[in-house]
């Protein structure tokens, strides 16, 4: 943390309007930290100017990151189609998108996902070297007594349940 400079009387100052509002807004926040009006503001434009105003933030972004990405989402939707049109349409360049989606889900989901993606993984990998178009048909999205499909309930629960939503809309 930056160590605080010691205001004087000399030091310039900033004057300028504002809404009755963001005003009122402004002193409801600095009464809250127990601060002047002055000091809660002069420290908040120090956090924007030396970027720690959204440190938090970002570090939530960063976590998910991954999750919130295009291939990820690319991959989820695809993998929804694929519950009823097991047939590959994908082009090999697709297909290398997903391996390398599927590749990189590792350390960024919790284990019990990880798993269920790898069930994806190797079927994928599977029909990309099959010889014979007529076995390039996904088997990822079957559950059976034989076969162990991906369980998508298990990816709706982390999505819809797991996931924070990090963006919260304050009223006043």
């Amino acid at each position: 943390m930056a160590k605080k400079v010691k205001i004087i009387n000399e030091d310039p100052s900033i004057n300028f309007r504002i809404a009755e509002e963001l005003k009122y807004r402004i002193h409801k926040e600095a009464a809250l930290k127990n601060e002047t009006v002055s000091t809660y503001l002069r420290d908040l434009l120090t956090e924007f100017f030396d970027g720690r105003l959204y440190e938090k933030e970002m570090a939530i972004y960063e976590d998910q990151k991954f999750i919130n990405s295009t291939g990820f989402m690319q991959l989820v939707i695809w993998m929804y189609r694929k519950k009823t049109e097991k047939k590959c349409t994908s082009t090999a360049r697709q297909l290398d998108d997903y391996i390398q989606t599927l590749k990189s889900i590792n350390l960024q989901l919790p284990l019990n996902l990880r798993e269920e993606f790898d069930i994806v993984l190797l079927d994928v990998l599977r029909v990309k070297n099959e010889e014979y178009e007529h076995n390039k048909e996904y088997k990822f999205g079957n559950t059976s007594y034989s076969n162990k499909g991906f369980n998508y309930e298990k990816l709706e629960h982390y999505l819809l349940n797991e996931v924070k939503n990090y963006y919260v809309v304050s009223i006043p």
